[in-house]
């Protein structure tokens, strides 16, 4: 069985559980290694806004965080998911960049690390 079908059959028998489930009781019947992969999985899902992982007719689905069209950015996006300690995230979490952008009408957010494009800064 592969590690896909095997996930598959985990969360399956999670989702029986119904109300009286408790990962950190069921998370210990996953094999260490698919534990590990399947947590490198939910990060990185989880940073592109994809969260709630359920099995439908023997597939993972995900629900995702949509935009709700309010204001110039979006509301959830790859930095605001993001669980990553860095600099940028705690001016974000903080207010600062809100701040900075307003009193600096030139003012430029560093780019995110996930951005492999070239800086705009100097």
């Amino acid at each position: 069985m592969g590690e896909y079908e095997a996930m598959v059959s985990y969360l399956l028998a999670y989702q029986r559980g119904g109300d009286l489930r408790r990962w950190d009781e069921f998370r210990h019947k996953i094999p260490d290694d698919l534990l590990t992969a399947w947590g490198t999985v939910l990060i990185e899902c989880r940073r592109n806004g994809f969260v709630n992982p359920h099995v439908f007719n023997g597939e993972i689905l995900w629900d995702q965080i949509l935009d709700n069209g309010s204001g110039e950015r979006r509301n959830a996006d790859r930095c605001t998911l993001c669980e990553r300690d860095c600099k940028r995230r705690e001016l974000i979490d903080s207010g600062e960049t809100k701040r900075l952008r307003i009193l600096n009408p030139g003012y430029h957010e560093k780019p995110p690390c996930w951005d492999k494009r070239p800086s705009h800064e100097a």
